[in-house]
């Protein structure tokens, strides 16, 4: 995060009022450790809690290889 970015932010939280500033602390609080799950791709922590959804992702993406292949081999 750039400090720009980071000054952003401290700008949005000042802006909050008591309950919107609980309610992040809980759904901060609730996060689970993204770096825990896999150092390598911290992406993949953000669905967690979604394995459904990656498989319905990773579902399609297959089939569409399968239909479309990136390359043609003659």
């Amino acid at each position: 995060m750039t400090q720009v970015q980071w000054q952003q932010l401290e700008a949005v939280v000042a802006a909050m009022d008591d309950a919107e500033r609980q309610k992040l602390a809980r759904m901060l609080h609730k996060r689970p450790d993204l770096q825990a799950l896999d150092p390598s791709n911290p992406s993949l922590g953000l669905f967690a809690d979604e394995p459904e959804l990656i498989d319905e992702i990773l579902e399609g993406v297959y089939e569409a290889r399968q239909n479309h292949p990136l390359r043609a081999v003659e």
